[in-house]
């Protein structure tokens, strides 16, 4: 089993400053094969596989909600376990609604890369934003 280090915590820092960047480096300590788990009441959301799925998952959010950024604030090492704690920040396009939800990010490493991520947040007030008035 792999053990999460301060060398996988120092690139997930950086994974997640990249990926806030639109910088799709972000994926190069992901597996090919990572499985991602994501709330199925988000639209392409439920288990995907892989980078392209993901990105194409991310794509879609970023279709519905400008700026959407997951900003850490916590890393936690538990084994091979690494939980994220941060708050995910974006505007709504279609109603202007600017939502501040709460995340918790559990990835999975082994042999070196993320194997596994995922993403429990509150997909009801993402959801609640997109229809919401201003």
């Amino acid at each position: 089993m792999d053990r999460i280090t301060d060398d996988h915590l120092a690139r997930s820092r950086e994974g997640y400053r990249m990926f806030r960047a639109q910088d799709p480096a972000f994926l190069d300590d992901w597996d090919p094969q990572i499985e991602c788990h994501v709330p199925d009441t988000l639209p392409g959301g439920g288990d995907l596989r892989g980078h392209a799925a993901a990105l194409e998952f991310f794509a879609g959010i970023a279709e519905l909600f400008e700026n959407p950024d997951p900003e850490p604030e916590e890393f936690l090492a538990a084994g091979d376990k690494l939980i994220v704690l941060g708050t995910w920040r974006a505007t709504a396009r279609s109603t202007g609604v600017r939502v501040e939800i709460p995340f918790a990010h559990v990835w999975q490493a082994r042999e070196g890369k993320f194997v596994s991520f995922r993403n429990y947040l509150d997909a009801a007030k993402a959801l609640q934003a997109l229809e919401a008035a201003p």
